[in-house]
């Protein structure tokens, strides 16, 4: 009996959950994301009530992906250098002090705007030196053709996280203290220290440093920079976060200044979002065995951009709820496509480095459009400024045909 494409594209996209190690990790991390996404809401709605500037809350995304952006690079030189395992069971166990000190902070009602700033940068710059290796640990865990589907699903548990997180912190937002948003934060860190100390502690190397020859030792940054098919991602993943960067940092302010919701509503609202990348996730390998990577990353730019246009007329609910469908389904289809085009462009040897490229210019893009976003909404408001950003989305959507990387 033979087998479609779509349904072979289907079966390979769960292949990678039969790896032992990457399904113990892939769990780990699920753990991980949902604490991380609810203290992202935890911290977004606080700033809210700690300062009425939809500025402000804004800097939130950014104190979260500024460190991304300065220390991404030297972060994928040491995730080529060290053994993975011991490097990021060390990143993870500062995180969690850093998490916890928050949280002490936070349930002692000594916070400050200037002091949630400064914790939500201090976890930024732990996710900073863990994305490459990261990265680049789950990717050498399968085989060569399921890293596309390795990557799909992560951003699946990354966009479950990202449904039930928010929606879980604004219910306890509204029924208890805040700050047991942020304990829960913490304590998610410890899954994955479990993780890797486990796998630290025997004698398997499924994820050290490779055994690269002498002569990819050599190829440097330089050298990466050299493929034309990596500089068109890197143009294309800076453009669509710059611009995609808006909904996620004025979401919160939006909701809970204008729209005047409740904890609760504007969590649900997010987690929405997330709903809309589940689905993305699932129809990702379909749609890419279909029209291709390159295509399909352009067509999830338009409705980017689209998102943004329904949430800023606010017609009515129902356009605001379809808005953050189509925002999550466009995010998932950036996100996991692209991810995994960065992934399979490079030798495991090299891929720290390639990947931590990849990630200065994605959260470069992020960091840079939600400071811009953030300030344009100030003197023209929310909606005007979602406006400008589905603009520009759309008009990135057709230009980036141009810069291929297929």
């Amino acid at each position: 009996m033979s087998v479609s494409p779509l349904e072979e594209a289907d079966a390979r996209l769960w292949a990678p959950l039969y790896n032992e190690r990457f399904r113990s990790l892939w769990i780990a991390n699920g753990i991980s994301n949902l604490g991380t996404w609810m203290q992202g809401m935890g911290a977004a709605w606080l700033m809210v009530h700690l300062s009425s500037s939809s500025q402000m809350v804004a800097l939130i995304q950014t104190a979260m992906t500024l460190p991304i952006f300065l220390l991404v690079v030297p972060a994928g030189i040491l995730a080529d250098r060290f053994d993975r395992r011991s490097y990021l069971l060390a990143t993870h166990v500062a995180m969690a002090i850093a998490a916890f000190g928050l949280s002490i902070i936070i349930a002692l009602e000594a916070v400050t705007p200037s002091l949630l700033l400064l914790g939500t940068f201090l976890l930024g710059c732990g996710a900073a030196m863990t994305m490459p290796a990261w990265q680049a640990a789950t990717s050498s865990l399968v085989e060569s053709t399921e890293i596309h589907s390795a990557a799909a699903l992560n951003g699946m548990s990354f966009n479950f996280a990202r449904t039930l997180g928010p929606a879980l912190a604004g219910l306890i937002a509204q029924i208890s203290a805040i700050s047991l948003i942020f304990w829960m934060n913490a304590a998610s860190y410890l899954a994955l220290i479990f993780v890797f100390w486990r796998w630290r502690s025997t004698s398997a190397n499924a994820i050290t440093r490779p055994k690269a020859p002498r002569k990819s030792r050599s190829h440097g940054f330089g050298h990466i920079l050299q493929y034309e098919r990596f500089i068109a991602l890197l143009v294309r993943t800076f453009l669509i976060f710059f611009g995609a960067s808006s909904m996620w940092s004025l979401l919160p302010a939006f909701a809970g200044l204008e729209l005047h919701m409740n904890a609760s509503s504007v969590g649900l609202l997010m987690g929405t979002i997330g709903a809309g990348a589940i689905v993305g996730g699932m129809l990702l390998p379909s749609l890419k065995a279909r029209v291709g990577i390159d295509r399909l990353t352009r067509i999830a730019a338009a409705l980017l951009g689209l998102a943004l246009i329904l949430a800023a007329c606010n017609v009515n609910y129902f356009a605001l709820w379809l808005a953050m469908v189509l925002t999550g389904t466009g995010w998932a289809f950036i996100v996991s496509g692209l991810n995994g085009t960065a992934q399979a462009m490079f030798p495991v040897e090299i891929r720290g480095k390639a990947i931590s490229v990849y990630l200065m210019a994605m959260y470069g893009g992020t960091m840079s459009g939600s400071w811009t976003w953030g300030l344009i909404s100030t003197s023209y408001g929310v909606p005007y400024t979602f406006v400008a950003a589905a603009t520009m989305l759309l008009i990135c959507a057709k230009a980036l045909k141009r810069l291929s990387i297929a």
